[in-house]
């Protein structure tokens, strides 16, 4: 059976706090392959205008060009309309081998929302769901989503939470230092910011 982990997100731009948990999720949930999903217009976060999708989506190719089993897809880019999970969920559902295994890689800091989330019995249906460790002003607040899908399934999400460091390094800190002409090396993969610099993005 494969095992394949689908991890979205915004990626403005994809950085090491995105690529190292993922490595770890290969690993730590023994995946055949993660596929990073840059989303077209991020729903979660209506007043954030990010980098036109083609070049979050060149990013996440450049910082998985060089890492066995991790791999980017167009999917939402090229979806009219909005980025919903469950609807990616379906596209590679459609796509895959009928045995294979999805999980849904979240961030922990994207826990306390998960509730809100577009048909989100349909996405249980469709992926297993796995913690990515993120930084956290303290212990994520479950109470709205234990109230949604049950404090068993609570569990069963958190007991498959990947082992591995936080790498606390934010995408809204990486854009800022680009506008003040400060380094970001050992931020993102030296690909992505050859690229950031090359087409002169968040000047």
């Amino acid at each position: 059976m494969l095992r394949v982990g689908i991890l979205g997100g915004t990626f403005d731009p994809v950085h090491l706090g995105h690529i190292v948990p993922a490595q770890y999720a290969l690993h730590h949930l023994r995946l055949d392959r993660v596929i990073l999903v840059p989303s077209a217009s991020p729903v979660h976060r209506p007043r954030h205008a990010p980098a036109a999708g083609e070049h979050r989506l060149a990013m996440c190719r450049l910082a998985c060009a060089s890492i066995p089993r991790l791999e980017a897809s167009d999917v939402e880019i090229r979806r009219a309309e909005p980025s919903y999970t469950v609807l990616t969920l379906r596209y590679f559902t459609r796509r895959v081998p009928a045995s294979t295994k999805l999980i849904l890689l979240v961030g922990e800091d994207n826990l306390p929302q998960l509730h809100t989330w577009r048909d989100l019995p349909g996405i249980l249906s469709l992926a297993e769901v796995a913690v990515l460790p993120r930084p956290c002003e303290g212990p994520p607040d479950l109470t709205a989503l234990e109230a949604a899908i049950g404090p068993a399934a609570v569990r069963e999400i958190l007991a498959r939470r990947v082992l591995g460091p936080l790498v606390p390094i934010s995408a809204t800190d990486i854009r800022r230092r680009v506008r003040d002409g400060l380094p970001i090396a050992g931020l993102v993969p030296a690909g992505v910011a050859a690229y950031i610099a090359r087409h002169g993005l968040y000047l």
